[in-house]
């Protein structure tokens, strides 16, 4: 028998690393072909999230069009959802995603979603993942688009005071440069409208379509004119026989030697008629009933009363020469002169400005604001209100129409501003401006009107009144607590007035 060959150094060599080397590559190509796959299934997951991002980002916009037309937070949720499922559903590719989570910021009206998902991997899987996960969140806001705003100033007395009025003046100028800015576009997107209130208000050239006209023939005595005096004295009377609007006031005739106070006098009505007198034509004072908290058109049931000066028929002679010799000598300029009650028959010269994108107007308006008198309220509330209803279309100029409450990608503020209680309301009236001003304010929050409501209390003092669960009423008539804003002096009203303009913003989402 032939003797067995023996392998030399280099063949035993050579053999035991091609002996290692399969063992090597036995081990590594699992693991080259398992980080293949690895970045395979996470390319496939980037793609995918990429893709739910899309998907979340239109549903949460779509969410925030729907809550800018008035939907209800669990319906923008169910839409947010919804909408989000029927775009996930298309991308197949063994996606798998839990229903959205939808939260809400009041202050701001953000929609925060927020959705997990899973994606099934194919090459992983051979090596036990079966699965990638991943989060996406989105959010959205709205706000302008198109902008309806009214702005409602306090021109009360006390506005005179510390140099209120001219530091409003200014801070509002400011908010008009922020909202209508010189570089923008005058496109009618954004529009303004002014109202300012003291203890009653001027409804300017629009008094016509706001009150009840009444035609009154000649009296024929006393009994007749108290009468119809009881009867129309919230309507506008004029006179048959001339045609213009009228007041009650009753003169004397002096029967005895001294013709001074406490002589005897024998009083008889008599008609004074508006324009030879400094009284304004076109106060109005609060509507009444069941239409008192609402923007109803005016008309039948609905309309606002007319700023007639009072008179008691009954009281005693002193208290009525005191009234008459007001009306004959000083034009029926005083609030209170013995039976007579003037108050509601005067207001500021300023009347509402509707909506316009006219800045040069605006602020002229503005600047030509004078103060004096009580402070109701809620009648700024109400007529700033009325300044963005749509119910109130045909009263405003075709151009001043508001648009519609539910109109898509539309927005509408009230910006009220006050240093002071409310304080003054008309004596046919059954609540106070305090609880007249909650009721309005609660009915113009409600879902189906969105109008933000927000607050600008100036140097307001501490011992204002307030809710029964301790609130000023511009604290319960803002929308949220970030939409009221207090200011101690002129820099923080200008401060406010802005940070108001800027909170309302285009439709966009936040990263």
């Amino acid at each position: 028998m032939a003797p067995t060959k023996r392998p030399s150094p280099l063949q035993a060599l050579a053999r035991a690393e091609s002996g290692n080397v399969a063992m090597l590559a036995g081990f590594l190509i699992p693991c080259i072909l398992a980080m293949a796959g690895i970045a395979i299934d996470l390319q496939n997951t980037v793609r995918q999230k990429s893709k739910v991002q899309a998907a979340l980002d239109s549903a949460v916009l779509a969410g925030a069009l729907g809550r800018q037309a008035g939907n209800l937070p669990q319906e923008v949720v169910l839409d947010v959802q919804g909408y989000a499922a029927s775009l996930l559903e298309e991308q197949g590719g063994g996606l798998d995603c839990e229903p959205v989570s939808v939260t809400f910021d009041e202050a701001n009206y953000d929609i925060y979603g927020r959705v997990r998902c899973r994606q099934k991997t194919y090459i992983s899987s051979l090596i036990g993942h079966d699965e990638l996960t991943f989060n996406v969140r989105s959010t959205s806001t709205y706000g302008v688009g198109q902008l309806d705003v009214a702005f409602i100033f306090d021109v009360s007395g006390s506005m005179n005071s510390y140099n209120r009025l001219a530091q409003l003046k200014v801070a509002a100028s400011a908010a008009v440069d922020e909202l209508l800015p010189d570089n923008q576009q005058r496109d009618g997107s954004v529009r303004l409208a002014i109202a300012s209130y003291n203890h009653s208000l001027n409804a300017g050239p629009y008094l016509d379509e706001v009150t009840e006209t009444v035609t009154l023939s000649a009296d024929g005595s006393n009994s007749t004119a108290q009468s119809r005096y009881s009867s129309h004295n919230s309507k506008r009377m004029v006179d048959a026989a001339t045609g213009r609007r009228f007041f009650y006031f009753q003169s004397g005739t002096c029967s005895s030697w001294s013709c001074g106070r406490n002589s005897t006098w024998t009083w008889s009505a008599a008609r004074k008629f508006f324009s030879d007198t400094d009284l304004s034509a076109s106060c109005v004072y609060e509507r009444t009933g069941t239409q008192a908290a609402t923007d109803a058109l005016p008309g039948d049931g609905a309309w606002l009363g007319t700023g007639n000066p009072r008179w008691n028929f009954s009281a005693g002679s002193p208290s009525k020469y005191d009234g008459w010799r007001n009306i004959e000598n000083n034009g029926a300029t005083g609030y209170g002169v013995g039976a007579y009650e003037g108050r509601h028959g005067t207001c500021m010269p300023s009347g509402p400005v509707p909506l316009t994108d006219d800045k040069i107007a605006l602020k002229a308006h503005i600047n030509s604001l004078v103060a004096e008198g009580g402070t109701a309220g809620h009648l700024g509330i109400a007529w700033g209100w009325y300044l963005v209803s749509p119910e109130w279309a045909s009263i405003w100029p075709v151009a001043s129409a508001p648009l519609p409450y539910r109109e898509p990608q539309t927005s509408k503020a009230v910006i009220l501003m006050t240093d002071g209680d409310f304080n003054i309301e008309h004596p046919t009236a059954t609540k106070s401006s305090f609880r007249q001003s909650m009721d309005l304010c609660d009915s113009m929050k409600a879902s189906s009107r969105r109008i933000q409501i927000y607050t600008v209390g100036f140097q307001v003092p501490s011992g204002v009144q307030r809710t029964g669960d301790g609130r000023t009423i511009l604290e319960y008539c803002a929308t949220s607590p970030a939409h009221a804003f207090n200011a101690d002096n002129g820099e923080e009203l200008i401060e406010a007035y802005r940070a108001i303009a800027r909170s309302i913003s285009d439709l966009r989402l936040k990263q």
